[in-house]
């Protein structure tokens, strides 16, 4: 039982959780127990109104193996996530909404729309800035103010001389919408003239 758990369900969420890129769970019907640590390792969640979703475990005298337990508590605290596993809750999309479970919820007919939205409005996003900073914020519990300066310090040097961090400056001056990725995706970005705004002028 403990390799198989180790080797292969709980592998499960944690490659989940250790995706580079942002993830979103579109929940509809029922996700209890793996279903429902799956959705939680996911960065974004959007349930519909009639989906289900809860922890039931003990209701069969189990355990929560996948890692439930562990997201149950980042997501709700410990006393929260106490009521909720001990007394087998399985609640509806506006109570996991109202309880920070998900981060919005739509009718069922909807859920689709709603989540390639969602998947486009991220897409558009400086995508290896998005990246470094979903890690911060996975990190920041675990670490101290002081780390979490020099953490982010760490990525901002990186980030701050990426191609993205120019274009946003010059879309800003230019009172429009950035287009980020360009250097990603093969795309020339749109000259710039002498320094970024925050640079000194070599002048």
């Amino acid at each position: 039982t403990y390799n198989g758990l180790r080797t292969i369900s709980q592998a499960v969420n944690t490659a989940v959780r250790n995706l580079d890129k942002l993830s979103i769970a579109a929940i509809n019907g029922f996700a209890i127990q793996t279903g429902f640590s799956l959705a939680l390792a996911c960065d974004f969640r959007i349930a519909s109104r009639s989906a289900k979703m809860g922890s039931a475990t003990l209701r069969f005298g189990l355990l929560p193996d996948e890692g439930g337990q562990w997201l149950l508590v980042q997501h709700l605290g410990v006393a929260k996530a106490m009521d909720f596993m001990m007394r087998k809750r399985i609640v509806d999309g506006e109570t996991a909404c109202e309880l920070g479970l998900v981060h919005d919820v739509v009718d069922a007919e909807d859920l689709m729309d709603e989540t390639l939205k969602l998947a486009r409005e991220l897409a558009e996003g400086p995508q290896v800035a998005m990246r470094m900073l979903k890690r911060s914020i996975l990190l920041a519990a675990d670490l101290t103010w002081d780390q979490s300066l020099d953490e982010i310090a760490a990525k901002t040097a990186v980030t701050d001389h990426l191609p993205d961090a120019r274009e946003g400056a010059q879309a800003f001056i230019e009172k429009r919408q950035p287009r980020f990725n360009g250097w990603l995706e093969g795309r020339a970005d749109p000259p710039m003239v002498g320094p970024a705004p925050w640079e000194a002028d070599p002048q």
